[in-house]
């Protein structure tokens, strides 16, 4: 949902008490997937599971994979779901998977928009009360495509205010409205349409006009349009304002010094918006974006849009340069690939749809790396896997 400004919380978690130790049995997280799983039958499953032992025996927390490619898929985990507990981590345990939600809610849009209630034309301010869009600069001239693809200008709602605020209450009961005011009076970073920033309130306000045009919860909207159609067993979105579901496993931070400490003070109240909130299990995930690169989700139109990839400036956080309509660019040392990343407080996660030979690599953590040298053992499992994916 937002990016993780690691010295705000390194100086929280040093002076308070961020964990929240409490034991809990190994039946309280929901582990069942919502189809068999075949990756005993992949020709590199022994390959990958053992990379996945390898660095968790190294220190890597924990980890849920799924690749799938030309062999099936194949799904892995490692590691601890809960450490004081000693729980540990199965591929049918659900992650909050923070800013992915994005692509979830952007396939939505896409969805009424190919039933014909939306357009892309359509300015914000026709779906979401002008009370609101009044004191959000550039609200009023924004359309849908542009919040879609972060060229509204609109200011982010994530600031350092926000999160004092969230921290210092144990529960901040706060619902999408709420979250809007930490925008209000807040200058535009642009004008609409003239560049390129990412802003979560993009994605808030988007969530509230799937409500509008549905005339249901957000919520209902992902279940009626999404997890229910693709029978995603695990996804879950909770009703406003707590997003979190006690079943999923618990996030880390990395601290030096100290090991990995819970973070569940700081994602315990994980908001119900359209820019992040969705919980669910790598085999579930893998699967959203593999029905919805392979066109069995949207129209071709729709998915084309979706990838109609405009030029940005990457000192704006436009990461290779390219971005999308609810989706983001990629370039990499195995080619060119489509998806998006996403972190949230001890939780970090990645998409990857790969159009040359259609693989899709989907990485689930529940820690968020704090130090140099757990940074350092992150990139290299993902580069570890990764060459053993792309490398014959």
């Amino acid at each position: 949902m937002k990016n993780i400004i690691f010295l705000f919380f390194l100086t929280a978690c040093l002076f308070t008490a961020c964990s929240k130790d409490a034991v809990s049995p190994a039946s309280r997280y929901n582990n069942t997937l919502s189809s068999a799983d075949t990756s005993a039958e992949h020709p590199k499953n022994t390959t990958y599971q053992a990379i996945i032992d390898q660095y968790t025996q190294e220190g890597l927390l924990g980890v849920s994979v799924s690749i799938e490619d030309q062999n099936g898929t194949w799904l892995g985990a490692g590691g601890k779901a809960d450490i004081i507990s000693n729980v540990d981590m199965e591929v049918g345990h659900r992650f909050l998977i923070a800013s992915v939600s994005k692509v979830f809610t952007a396939t939505a849009i896409f969805t009424y928009l190919d039933a014909g209630l939306l357009s892309l034309e359509d300015p914000v301010n026709k779906w979401i009360d002008t009370d609101i869009t009044n004191q959000i600069e550039n609200a009023d001239e924004a359309q849908i495509q542009h919040l879609l693809s972060h060229q509204s200008g609109i200011h982010d709602w994530y600031t350092f205010r926000l999160e004092g605020d969230r921290y210092n209450e144990a529960f901040n009961n706060w619902k999408q409205e709420d979250i809007l005011e930490y925008v209000y009076g807040k200058p535009a970073r642009f004008a609409v349409g003239t560049s390129y920033e990412y802003s979560n309130t993009n994605y808030v306000l988007l969530g509230m006009i799937l409500e509008k045009v549905a005339g249901k919860s957000l919520k209902e909207v992902y279940q009626s349009q999404i997890f229910t159609p693709l029978n995603l067993e695990s996804a879950y979105f909770g009703s406003q304002p707590n997003a979190l579901s006690e079943e999923v496993v618990k996030g880390y931070y990395a601290l030096v010094g100290r090991g990995y400490v819970e973070a569940q003070k700081l994602y315990e109240d994980e908001l119900s918006t359209g820019d992040g909130g969705i919980s669910i299990n790598v085999q579930d995930l893998g699967r959203f974006v593999q029905e919805l690169m392979t066109g069995n989700l949207l129209s071709e139109s729709s998915l084309a849009k979706m990838q109609d990839w405009f030029d940005i400036d990457e000192n704006t956080g436009g990461g290779d340069g390219k971005n999308g309509y609810g989706l983001e660019y990629f370039v990499g040392d195995y080619g060119i690939s489509y998806g998006h990343t996403g972190g949230v407080d001890g939780f970090s996660s990645s998409i990857e749809y790969y159009p040359e030979n259609g693989t899709i690599v989907t990485y689930l953590f529940n820690f968020s790396p704090g130090s140099y040298a757990d940074f350092m053992r992150w990139r290299a499992f993902i580069d570890a896997m990764n060459k053993e994916i792309f490398e014959d």
